[in-house]
């Protein structure tokens, strides 16, 4: 019998090393003529993309891109600040990586560990631009709540 999602996970995480985060890639601009914008006017968007390379039998390498924008509120389209950092890290892993078990993974511990560069990024890249910080939050997660209720049960 195949092991479930969550057993796969565990098995993963047995002697997970973080190895290293680097960043890979920083795309940063502003809007000078826009940038007066009244911060009720603007809305600040972030999303985020994973991807991963099995360097060997244990070793993960996963690409962590962040997509920070301040834009109009009334129309997303309309940018006004854009920072997208890229981060490389690598990890030891005690399990192989697929792409169900990366979804979890990316959610989760690559998450918790690229978060806070990206937060301090995103800050010291605006001060760099001499533009009023914005606080980020901290992160919120829980890795197996879309996961089928079947799948954790036996």
């Amino acid at each position: 019998m195949a092991d479930s999602i969550q057993e796969r996970f565990t098995k993963l995480n047995t002697n997970l090393v973080f190895h290293s985060i680097r960043l890979y890639k920083l795309e940063a601009n502003f809007d000078d003529e826009k940038i007066n914008v009244s911060m009720e006017e603007s809305k600040v968007f972030i999303d985020k993309n994973a991807y991963y390379q099995v360097i060997a039998d244990n070793h993960v390498r996963v690409f962590q891109e962040f997509f920070f924008k301040v834009a109009l509120q009334n129309n997303p389209d309309d940018v006004l600040i854009r920072i997208n950092p890229v981060y490389i890290l690598d990890f030891q892993v005690g399990g192989p990586m697929d792409d169900e078990i990366f979804k979890i993974f990316a959610d989760s511990t690559v998450l918790v560990d690229s978060w806070p560069y990206f937060r301090e990024i995103v800050q010291s890249t605006l001060l760099r631009m001499g533009l009023a910080p914005v606080v980020l939050p901290p992160i919120n997660f829980n890795p197996f709540v879309n996961i089928d209720a079947s799948a954790s049960t036996k």
